[in-house]
């Protein structure tokens, strides 16, 4: 069910732009989030993806690491005098800090990691090269998935890709993952205003 509510809730957001329908993607957002977090780890199919609880302490490392990246992002954009856009609205940063995330990572970090990073072991590849492997492959479907990237915007997204492949492979979920990928998208969208 987490899928199909993601999405429902991932569509609502996305064309909430008047405040009665961003009221109600508000409160699905909100659902979504009590939702997605009490069902972790609750079917096979979730803890194949990597919906599961992270390790002790990679909660708030997905908070803080989120906050590096858009800081490095934020300063390699003015450093190479590349704009962050405008200010986006209310309904787009909603978007970007919650059901997009989650949605991106559950099928970039959670089924496509799996599938790759299984089909690398099954061929005899070992760990930790076939973790390395998965990760940039990842994140290069990741960067190709987000049409209009050029430049400089391009490479980042290529990184933050990495980074977040980082995060769900050391803290073994997915959440983590989407969290860190949650804070960096609400960073960027404040940091957008300076």
């Amino acid at each position: 069910f987490l899928p199909v509510f993601l999405l429902f809730v991932w569509q609502i957001t996305a064309i909430a732009a008047r405040p009665r329908t961003l009221g109600l993607a508000l409160l699905m957002t909100m659902l979504l989030l009590i939702y997605g977090y009490r069902v972790l780890g609750k079917t096979l199919w979730l803890r194949r993806v990597g919906w599961v609880s992270p390790r002790q302490g990679f909660w708030l490392y997905g908070v803080l690491a989120g906050i590096a990246c858009s800081a490095v992002v934020w300063s390699g954009a003015r450093f190479f005098h590349e704009s962050l856009g405008g200010v986006p609205p209310a309904h787009r940063v909603l978007l970007a800090s919650v059901s997009g995330p989650m949605l991106e990572e559950i099928l970039f970090r959670g089924l496509l990691f799996w599938l790759v990073f299984e089909l690398l072991s099954r061929v005899g590849i070992s760990k930790a090269p076939a973790l390395s492997a998965t990760i940039l492959f990842i994140a290069l479907g990741f960067a190709f998935s987000h049409v209009g990237r050029t430049g400089l915007s391009f490479y980042t997204t290529i990184l933050t890709g990495i980074a977040f492949g980082w995060m769900r492979a050391q803290s073994e979920s997915t959440a983590a993952a989407a969290v860190m990928h949650a804070v960096y998208n609400l960073v960027l969208s404040c940091m957008a205003t300076f």
